[in-house]
């Protein structure tokens, strides 16, 4: 429980970085779809970057310790959007979501079929 509880943390301090560099491109007048591309191309490398690392730790099923992982960051994900945007659950975040998840799952194979390289 304790290495979840790091692994949200250090999600959160990605989340607060990435969200303070993309308010500077805000600032000076950078598009806001490309800020939003650029958070959401940050997201799908931590994703991966978390299941890859869950995938390592696993014995055997690297994809459900990706998932595992995926689902864990995705309801933190989606509590930060409910307080903070308010925003109602739509079809473009489920399309969000799932690519988020099946990015982590995907990074939770390649994280086991390393291993097993090893």
């Amino acid at each position: 429980m304790n290495s979840y509880v790091k692994k949200i943390s250090y999600y959160l301090l990605f989340l607060i970085l990435i969200s303070f560099v993309c308010s500077i491109l805000n600032l000076i007048s950078v598009n806001s779809t490309i800020t939003n591309l650029i958070i959401f191309i940050f997201n799908i490398i931590m994703f991966l970057i978390m299941g890859f690392k869950e995938g390592t730790k696993a014995n055997k099923k690297g994809y459900l310790a990706g998932l595992k992982i995926g689902l864990l960051l995705l309801l933190v994900l989606y509590i930060i959007n409910i307080i903070m945007a308010h925003k109602v659950f739509n079809i473009y975040m489920f399309i969000y979501y799932l690519i988020l998840v099946l990015t982590s799952v995907f990074g939770g194979m390649l994280g086991i079929s390393k291993k097993k390289e090893d």
